[in-house]
């Protein structure tokens, strides 16, 4: 046992020692994390807070410019022009949603003969929009188009002139993916359409039909988009785009006709005005 003196000098000392710990407490406001509250201290910030890239309703205008080759003997070739247009909803972990139709025509040549070319083809998709960061968003897509396609040709040697008409359906999958810094934004937008329906028709032959084989085709584009410095009433942000792209329509065979299957290859540049709403 202590002598009673060293036991109550030890009391003493950590008294002392207790009340001096109470007192810098009380002396030093606590911190953030200390307090109660609801939200955590230093939590993450989600990917979609103080996001740089565009969001919400947008409309593009524009036009394209294509070369393209039609093949099957003889292959046409040539440079073809026309308008593009599409309506598009996009929010970061919202559903995605997309219109968009082309226009393009202009005369194609081979070495025997010459065709007036003449397509038209709209697309519906739908999606999910997923931040992948704050400035990188990622959405997988599907959906439904059709492509109306006219090819003229003109008589060579011992052929008549004939304008063919063809149509397809097919379904879509694909994905769109954006990064965004500042006033610029750079994409990659992939599209796979296997074709359900596909036929041919005449024009001097109305009341028939013939119905193609049916194949898979695909399209790429690479758009990068720069926001302009113009103020406008009524929309928010007006944003330049520029997409090159890449696209293959197959058009199958006819048995029937004893036709061979043809490729569609287009490769071309969108340049359009996007305008935020």
């Amino acid at each position: 046992m202590l002598p009673k003196i060293q036991r109550l000098w030890l009391l003493c000392l950590l008294l002392c020692s207790t009340g001096e710990v109470f007192a810098s407490w009380f002396k030093t406001p606590p911190k953030e994390c200390d307090k109660p509250t609801l939200e955590l201290c230093d939590r993450p910030a989600s990917p979609c807070e103080n996001r740089q890239g565009p969001d919400g309703w947008s409309i593009d205008l524009g036009g394209q410019y294509t070369w393209m080759s039609f093949s099957t003997p003889p292959t046409y070739t040539g440079s073809t022009g026309g308008v593009v247009g599409k309506l598009t909803y996009q929010v970061p972990w919202a559903f995605f949603g997309q219109a968009r139709t082309v226009y393009n025509l202009g005369p194609l040549s081979s070495s025997l003969n010459e065709s007036g070319f003449h397509e038209w083809y709209m697309e519906f998709v739908g999606g999910y929009c997923f931040p992948v960061c704050r400035d990188l968003t990622f959405t997988p897509y599907a959906g439904l188009g059709f492509d109306y396609l006219s090819d003229d040709h003109s008589a060579y040697s011992t052929i008549s002139a004939i304008k063919l008409r063809y149509r397809t359906y097919y379904a879509m999958a694909g994905f769109d993916t954006h990064y965004a810094w500042e006033n610029w934004t750079a994409g990659l937008q992939f599209d796979c359409f296997p074709i359900f329906n596909q036929y041919l028709k005449v024009k001097s032959l109305p009341g028939a039909a013939w119905i193609l084989s049916n194949r898979v085709g695909f399209d790429i584009r690479l758009p990068v988009a720069y926001k302009l410095p113009i103020p406008c009433r009524g929309v928010n942000d007006i944003w330049l785009e520029l997409a090159p792209y890449y696209r293959w329509l197959p058009i199958g065979p006819s048995t029937i006709l004893g036709l061979p299957s043809r490729n569609l290859d287009q490769w071309g540049v969108f340049l359009t005005f996007r305008f935020f709403l």
